[in-house]
């Protein structure tokens, strides 16, 4: 029997993943794919692989619109799925055979390959005890079925924060990376309170408050004028 590759090895080119993202999406020949036969493809990593896919199109600085509501409400489910500790996703069959557009396939892979490479070059297996234990999951999963909901909205502001920490976590949680997962819990009560504050802001005030006085406000403390 051959030795299994060390841990630390690097992954194949043919193996990384915006490699078989990319040769997945070419396959399909302009027809999109359901959620079914998406999972088929990625076999065992499909918690992280699916919500790194979903979280993509609303974390690129470009983000592809009408697509949050339908996708967080998605994540959501995984999340709390992994919070109650299934080793992989279940999907109801009138979701499963849901179609991904094949345009917001092509969209998601063009346009993420750098976040997708960056995945590849920085994380790797790390502080394992944390990636793996049981109470990190809980807590993972309960804070990507909240941000879900908060970026399910549709509110600006909503979207783009608590995607991109569901990227971080997920991909942390792909690679089974404690010090990812643990950077994208600190980041997640910040994308939470960006999304908390832009809801309390369209409920009070309305949601052109959040285009004309919250988001200035925000680019200013973080000093995006």
């Amino acid at each position: 029997m051959s030795a299994e590759p060390p841990a630390s090895a690097a992954p194949s080119p043919d193996h990384k993943l915006s490699v078989e993202l990319s040769k997945f999406v070419a396959s399909l020949d302009g027809e999109g794919c359901t959620l079914f036969e998406f999972l088929e493809k990625i076999g065992d990593r499909g918690f992280g692989v699916m919500l790194l896919l979903l979280a993509l199109p609303a974390a690129l600085p470009i983000p592809a619109a009408g697509y949050a509501t339908p996708f967080g409400l998605v994540m959501a489910l995984l999340g709390v799925q992994i919070a109650l500790g299934r080793s992989s996703p279940w999907l109801p069959g009138w979701l499963g055979r849901r179609r991904i557009p094949f345009r917001l396939l092509r969209f998601s892979v063009a346009n993420g390959r750098l976040p997708l490479r960056a995945v590849e070059l920085l994380i790797r297996p790390r502080m394992s005890r944390l990636a793996h234990s049981r109470a990190t999951h809980i807590g993972l999963g309960i804070g990507i079925a909240l941000l879900s909901l908060m970026m399910s909205m549709p509110i600006p502001l909503t979207n783009t924060a608590p995607s991109f920490v569901i990227f971080v976590l997920a991909a942390g949680f792909l690679e089974e990376d404690g010090l990812m997962l643990l950077f994208g819990m600190l980041l997640a009560p910040v994308a939470a309170a960006i999304a908390g504050a832009a809801i309390y802001y369209a409920v009070t005030f309305g949601p052109e408050a959040v285009e004309t006085t919250l988001k200035p406000a925000i680019k200013g403390l973080f000093g995006l004028d």
